[in-house]
């Protein structure tokens, strides 16, 4: 009887690292998606001042070249709204006025840009990248948001 048990504590001391590995794994992964949610619902790394002068000196050129560079514009040129797969960049900073109340249009499409599942429009899926915050620059954020801003977007 003992020669069983004496044959089998290999097999337990296996069974309980991966029980161990696994329940820090999840505890792991659960720190780490509140986390990412904290960083969701806090929106923004900017402040309100700091946002107005990115879009201030940011140029609507480089912003409309960065919009197709990025590749943007396929799922925002106009015939995507139809589809309901973003809405299109003609009319956004009238319609960015209005899409949250607490937020003027400039720290509108800042949010939808760097933290875009904290607001998602109606009738449309949270398809955008999350990983804007880590590929854009502050100046290609501001040439961007001046774009969105100016009559040219489209």
């Amino acid at each position: 009887m003992t020669t069983r048990l004496a044959n089998r504590w290999p097999v337990y001391l296996v069974v309980s690292l991966l029980v161990v590995i696994t329940i820090v794994f999840v505890l792991e992964f659960i720190a780490s998606s509140q986390g990412d949610a904290a960083q969701q619902a806090q929106g923004s790394s900017h402040s309100p001042e700091q946002i107005m002068q990115l879009m201030e000196k940011g140029d609507t050129q480089r912003g409309a070249a960065l919009v197709e560079q990025y590749g943007c514009t396929v799922c925002h040129r106009l015939g995507a709204a139809n589809q309901n797969i973003a809405p299109p960049f003609v009319g956004v900073a009238e319609r960015a006025a209005s899409r949250k109340p607490t937020l003027p249009a400039e720290e509108y499409i800042y949010e939808s840009i760097i933290s875009p599942a904290v607001f998602v429009v109606e009738g449309y899926n949270p398809v955008m990248p999350q990983n804007y915050p880590e590929r854009l620059t502050d100046s290609e954020l501001g040439d961007i948001i001046a774009y969105l801003m100016s009559p040219d977007a489209n």
